[in-house]
Formats: C-alpha cells, sequence, structure tokens
C-alpha cells in the first residue's frame, strides 16, 4: 500500500479535520492502540492526533504495510539530508538543517530523529528520518509555543 503525503490535506487515506470514528472504521484492521488524544496503527508506526475529535497531526514512521511517498521519493529509502532539501524546496523561506527535528511552518510537515538506526531498507547505512507528519494550523501554533 503506497502512502502518499500531501501537506494541509493528509497521507494517504487519513485527512486532516477527519473525526476520529471515520479514521477508526477506515483503519479498523489494523489498529494497535488508543490514548485520549492518539490513536495508533500498523504496530503504532502510524500515529494520528486530535484535537476536539477532530485529526490534527498524522506522523508516519516505516512499516512494512506500506510505501510513503512525498512527491515521488520514499521518504525512508533516501537519505534523510537530501530528504530535508526536497521538503524545504516547497517553503516560501530558507531553512537550517537539524538532524534532530524539525517543522517546515509553510507546509507544516515535521520531521524527527535522524539516524543510521531507521534505515531498514539500506541495511543501516544512511541517516533516515524515524518519522515524518504533517499537521493543521492549530498543531503549529500547539508546537511552535513550547
Amino acid at each position: 500500500m503506497e502512502f502518499l503525503i500531501k501537506p494541509h490535506d493528509g497521507i494517504g487515506p487519513v485527512k486532516l479535520g477527519m473525526n476520529r470514528e471515520q479514521v477508526r472504521e477506515l483503519l479498523a484492521g489494523f489498529f494497535s492502540l488508543s490514548d485520549e488524544a492518539s490513536d495508533f496503527y500498523f504496530d503504532s508506526c502510524l500515529q494520528i492526533e486530535f484535537e476536539n475529535d477532530l485529526v490534527n497531526f498524522i506522523g508516519v514512521s516505516q512499516n512494512e504495510n506500506y510505501q510513503l511517498m512525498f512527491g515521488d521519493i520514499d521518504v525512508f529509502d533516501i537519505d534523510g539530508s537530501t530528504l530535508f532539501k526536497v521538503i524545504s524546496a516547497n517553503e516560501s523561506e530558507s531553512h537550517s538543517f537539524n538532524e534532530s527535528e524539525y517543522i517546515f511552518p509553510d507546509q507544516i510537515v515535521t520531521l524527527w530523529e535522524m539516524d543510521e538506526q531507521y534505515d531498514y531498507i539500506g541495511n543501516h547505512k544512511r541517516k533516515v528520518w524515524a518519522q515524518l507528519g504533517i499537521g493543521t494550523k492549530s498543531y503549529l501554533k500547539v508546537v511552535s509555543g513550547l
């Protein structure tokens, strides 16, 4: 299964602004666990956070059940610094590389923890991102205030 990242819209079939019940029906066969603010699917590799029961953040880590694409790039099969440049090219301002965590404010795309341990496809030789996510404007306000 292929999940395409569309900033301000969604990742794969999960859309920002969907209600929690819609997401649960859509991904019922892949449910892992839940807490008050989040649901997790695909062995907790797909994290969905809710605000007022509506999706406001989708975070995805690598899992054998899907391929995560940003345009025509598999985000878990590319060096993390290259992915950073690709995403950065879609922003209105320039960005300084950070391999710990990063948020691109125009697209509200997040990157978290770049390291060789997450390079499952390339036999742990490249530094790749552990998670890529997208959020809503309200999510951006919350994380920008931290």
